[in-house]
């Protein structure tokens, strides 16, 4: 059987637009805020390491796991009008250039 796989890649600009928007708009752990940088803390599983600039006008640091990350993805695909087959298994991972891609597999 034939396998089908797509590929969302993100600039880190493009993540810290996605994140920002994600924790913005929903209730999350984190405070809201702008994320002003990403960085990769673990590849595998991934783990997120950001700076963001908080409403109260200070700088924080969160860890964010790849489920968070994932969610965040999905949530922008949705408001972009990007589709997704919903039976296709979704999964973050981090390119051999750095970048951080969402792929769905169906």
């Amino acid at each position: 059987m034939p396998i089908e796989i797509r590929r969302l890649l993100f600039s880190n600009e493009e993540m810290c637009a996605v994140l920002s928007a994600f924790i913005n708009s929903t209730k999350t752990h984190v405070e809201p805020g702008q994320v002003i940088s990403v960085q990769i803390a673990q590849k595998d599983p991934i783990l997120l390491r950001c700076t963001l600039a908080t409403k109260g006008g200070r700088q924080a640091g969160e860890e964010l796991e790849g489920v968070f990350v994932c969610a965040a993805i999905l949530s922008w695909c949705m408001k972009n009008s990007i589709p997704l087959a919903r039976k296709a298994r979704k999964q973050v991972r981090v390119t051999q250039d750095g970048r951080i891609a969402l792929d769905s597999t169906l």
